[in-house]
C-alpha cells in the first residue's frame, strides 16, 4: 500500500531544524535535502559520534544534495531544482535569500504553483526579526518560560519544543496551501516562526490579557486548582499522579488505604479546600511519605484500580522494552539501527514503517539528481573544485 505523501516532492533547504522535512519524508513524500558541502547539516553531528541513529534519524527517507548555495553557483542550482518540485522550504528569512534569487517571486516566476515554507525564529518582520535564538529564548520571549518551572527559577522543557512545534504548524501550512494550489493553480508562501507558535500554545495568554491583575504562577508540576498533580519518589524512583476531580482523589485515597486520612469526612475530601488550602502545605507532604513507603509497581496498580491517571517516569530504557512501545510500532528498524517510528498510524496500513529508508551519505544523490539541478557532465569536477557541491558515494 502507498504512502499518503507519494508523489510529492519537496526541496528541503533547512538547515539545523531537521523536523519539517522529517516529516514529509516519514509519510511517503520525495524529500532532496540540501546541504553543505564539507559539513553537512548541523543534525549530521548531533549525538555522542558522527554516526549515531540519532543524528541519522533526521535524515532518514532524504535524498542527500550537497550544494552551497549561499554562492552564486549554488543558488542557481538550487533555483533550478525549485522549478521541479512542489514545495520548498528555508530557515532562512526570505531578505537574505533575494540577493541569491531564492526569494518566493524569484522562483514561483519558473513554478507558478511553488508551496514556499519559511521558517525562522520571530518572524520575518518586526525588531526582532534578526536577534539570535536558541530554543530557550523562543520559550524566554514568547511568556511560556515565566510560567514553567519552579517558584525560584524558569524552567526549560526537556526537548526543543518551539522548533518541534513551529515545524508541525509549518507542514500543516504548506500542506494547505498545496491543496489549494491543485485547484487555483497558484501556491503561497507561508511563513511562521517558533515564536508565534510558543505564543499560540500557551492558552493562558488569552486570559491573562484579559485579566490583567492576574499571572500565572509557576507551581512546579502542580495546578493551579486542581491537585495532586506532581512526581513523587517511590522505593525505587519517580511517579507521576495527576488528579483531575474528587471522584478521582477519592478512589485513589481509597485504593491507598488511607479513606480515614484522605476519604469522605476529611478536609482533603473536595476541592477547593483540598487544592486551594491543603496541597501546598501538608498534604504535599504527606503524599511524599506515603509514595516512598511503595514501589513504583505498587503506585501503579493502585492508579489502575482506581483509574486515576498515574504512571511511573520512564526512561529511554525502560520504554525500549515496554509493550505498549512495541505493539504501537514506535520503535522502528531502519537501515540496521533501531529508530522511532511515525507517530500518526493510518488503518488498514500496518507495514507503513517498514519501507522508511536510512539517512543517505553526505551528497549521495548529488550526482543523480545532476540534471535536474541543470549541470552538465563537464561542469561536475569544477564545481566539486570550487567547493560549490560535493558527490558522495
Amino acid at each position: 500500500m502507498s504512502k499518503p505523501l507519494e508523489g510529492l516532492r519537496v526541496l528541503d533547504v533547512s538547515e539545523g531544524i531537521p523536523y519539517i522535512g522529517s516529516m514529509f519524508a516519514d509519510y511517503g513524500a520525495e524529500v532532496l535535502k540540501v546541504e553543505r558541502p564539507g559539513a553537512g547539516d548541523a543534525v549530521r553531528g548531533r549525538g555522542a559520534s558522527q554516526n549515531v541513529s540519532y543524528a541519522s534519524y533526521y535524515l532518514r527517507g532524504k535524498k542527500s544534495l550537497a550544494v552551497d548555495y549561499t554562492v552564486p553557483a549554488g543558488a542557481q542550482i538550487v533555483a533550478r531544482l525549485a522549478a521541479g518540485v512542489d514545495m520548498v522550504v528555508f530557515t532562512a528569512a526570505e531578505d537574505t535569500l533575494r540577493p541569491l534569487g531564492l526569494d518566493y517571486a524569484s522562483l514561483k516566476a519558473a513554478n507558478p504553483k511553488l508551496v514556499y515554507g519559511v521558517l525562522t525564529p520571530f518572524g520575518e518582520a518586526g525588531p526582532w526579526k534578526d536577534l539570535p535564538d536558541y530554543d530557550l529564548l523562543v520559550m524566554a520571549r514568547s511568556g511560556l518560560l515565566e510560567k514553567t518551572g519552579f517558584p525560584e527559577k524558569p524552567t526549560k522543557f526537556g526537548f526543543p519544543l518551539g522548533y518541534v512545534y513551529a515545524s508541525w504548524h509549518l507542514t500543516a501550512g504548506m500542506m494547505a496551501a498545496y491543496l489549494a494550489a491543485q485547484s487555483s493553480g497558484e501556491g503561497r508562501k507561508v511563513s511562521c516562526s517558533s515564536w508565534q507558535t510558543m505564543m499560540q500554545l500557551d492558552d493562558t495568554f488569552a486570559e491573562c490579557f484579559q485579566a490583567l491583575n492576574t499571572l500565572p504562577k509557576r507551581l512546579g508540576n502542580g495546578f493551579p486548582t486542581t491537585n495532586p498533580t506532581d512526581t513523587f519518589r517511590c522505593k525505587n524512583g519517580w511517579f507521576a499522579l495527576s488528579v483531575g476531580s474528587d471522584a478521582q482523589w477519592l478512589g485513589f485515597a481509597h485504593e491507598a488505604g488511607m479513606d480515614a486520612v484522605w476519604g469522605e469526612g476529611t478536609v482533603y475530601a473536595h476541592d477547593p479546600e483540598r487544592s486551594m488550602d491543603h496541597y501546598f502545605g501538608e498534604l504535599d507532604g504527606q503524599l511524599r511519605d506515603y509514595f516512598a513507603t511503595i514501589t513504583i509497581e505498587e503506585a501503579d496498580q493502585i492508579c489502575r484500580r482506581a483509574m486515576v491517571p498515574g504512571g511511573p517516569c520512564n526512561t529511554v530504557v525502560e520504554l525500549a522494552s515496554d509493550e505498549q512501545v512495541a505493539i504501537r510500532n514506535m520503535l522502528i528498524p531502519v537501515g540496521g539501527e533501531t529508530q522511532l517510528g511515525v507517530p500518526a498510524k493510518f488503518v488498514g496500513q500496518d507495514g507503513q514503517d517498514s519501507g522508511i529508508a536510512p539517512g543517505e551519505a553526505l551528497g549521495a544523490s548529488t550526482r543523480p539528481v545532476r540534471a535536474g539541478a541543470g549541470i552538465a557532465p563537464a561542469q561536475l569536477d569544477e564545481l566539486q573544485a570550487q567547493g560549490v557541491i560535493a558527490c558522495g558515494e
